[in-house]
């Protein structure tokens, strides 16, 4: 499939000079043998196998026993598809995607209400009529614990569940999703879709690795395969060249580095390098460049009524498209932005308001909830070898809420 990338092409002649500059490191050719998994750590990922499916101790490593109760429990649900919703959208066809801006609300100064107002960070219970995102959220999250059990039990009931699973939301003529989303985030009164509607796949960041963790089971087949390889390369082509995604990928918060996050593993699995590449490169100067200040802040999410949320989302967004820059000859983590700003700088902004002690000084109108900010310590603490990240994310940890895959191997390297 050819991808006629014309944003792309006229971001990338404006960042020739940023391409070129020192601060962008190289990964030696070490870091970048392994070419499977693309957010995982495929190093990792088989030790730990070895050591559980081959060395017989998954009964005896608590992490395990966790993520094969969560498996088990995973086992009884779906099948999940845009097929179960009981509106149609406005294609009239009930295979596209559709769901509603959250903050959205009826005009009270209007009888009908129309067009809806915006109250930044208040969910209208009308969001929720809209089960499409909630069955993809289910899916993705079943997919992910599915997968994984597998990977490390070798059981293949757990393979078995989750390719169903994948059958019925991205394969089967009956209940599959069309590889669009034409119709999310619509706004009564306004529009029937919006670009803004991509956040609401930023798990397909993950998808590529999933399917890598099942692509070893019994029950795994060309077929399914080649299936999912033709949906996703006409969902990235959409992504690409749809007015919705173009906006999307110049939004300018944490929409543009969803949009990265997800492109760049979704084009490394169809293996468009040049297309990822590109998309790497693009999304330099748009994300890390641009959102991130010499302290750290990320000012575009600092000014939202959710601060912390979207700041902790954010960042975690903008971790997963370094990881999948890996695989494009880039490696970010340690780059600094012309201001100063850079990943750990935003994470260390964050850090200091796990404590009790210290308010955090911008608005947020829910309860501000420090588990949010786990998985970024936790994936940091990795990176930078740093054992005080991994005590600080193993504190405010929602318990059994995240299996981490490192975690079933010792580090005793970290430095404190």
């Amino acid at each position: 499939m050819q991808f006629q990338n014309k944003f792309l092409g006229l971001l990338i002649g404006k960042l020739i000079i940023f391409l070129l500059a020192p601060m962008v490191v190289f990964p030696q050719a070490a870091e970048m043998a392994d070419r499977n998994f693309i957010l995982l750590d495929g190093e990792i990922m088989r030790k730990a196998r070895n050591k559980l499916v081959f060395g017989a101790q998954k009964e005896v490593a608590p992490e395990m026993q966790v993520l094969l109760r969560q498996a088990d429990q995973k086992l009884e649900e779906g099948p999940f598809s845009v097929t179960h919703k009981i509106q149609l959208p406005p294609s009239g066809d009930i295979h596209d995607y559709t769901s509603m801006g959250p903050y959205w609300w009826p005009d009270p100064e209007k009888d009908d209400g129309l067009p809806y107002i915006r109250r930044d960070g208040e969910i209208n219970p009308e969001y929720y009529d809209y089960k499409d995102k909630e069955e993809l959220g289910k899916l993705m999250d079943a997919l992910r614990t599915l997968s994984q059990a597998y990977y490390f039990s070798a059981e293949e009931a757990y393979a078995e569940h989750a390719i169903e699973l994948l059958r019925a939301w991205f394969l089967d003529s009956g209940t599959k999703m069309n590889p669009n989303l034409n119709y999310a985030q619509r706004i009564p009164g306004r529009t029937e879709g919006r670009g803004i509607g991509i956040i609401d796949t930023r798990s397909f960041s993950e998808l590529p690795d999933m399917l890598y963790l099942l692509s070893g089971s019994a029950h795994w087949n060309a077929a399914i395969e080649n299936g999912m390889e033709k949906w996703i390369a006409q969902y990235l082509d959409w992504l690409i060249n749809s007015e919705h995604g173009k906006d999307e990928a110049v939004h300018g918060n944490n929409h543009t580095t969803w949009y990265f996050a997800q492109a760049i593993p979704l084009a490394l699995y169809v293996d468009l390098q040049a297309t990822a590449d590109s998309l790497a490169r693009a999304g330099l100067p748009l994300i890390l460049d641009e959102m991130i200040e010499a302290d750290g802040s990320q000012p575009k999410e600092l000014a939202r009524t959710r601060s912390w949320d979207y700041s902790a989302m954010n960042l975690l967004g903008i971790m997963s498209y370094a990881k999948a820059s890996l695989h494009t000859g880039l490696n970010l983590w340690n780059y600094e932005n012309p201001k100063g700003g850079s990943i750990r700088r935003a994470l260390d902004f964050m850090v200091p308001y796990l404590d009790s002690e210290k308010t955090w000084p911008h608005q947020q109108i829910h309860k501000k909830n420090d588990a949010r900010l786990a998985l970024p310590l936790a994936i940091a603490s990795r990176v930078y070898q740093y054992k005080p990240y991994k005590r600080l994310a193993e504190q405010i940890s929602d318990g059994e809420a995240d299996f981490l895959y490192w975690n079933l191997l010792e580090y005793k390297d970290l430095r404190e």
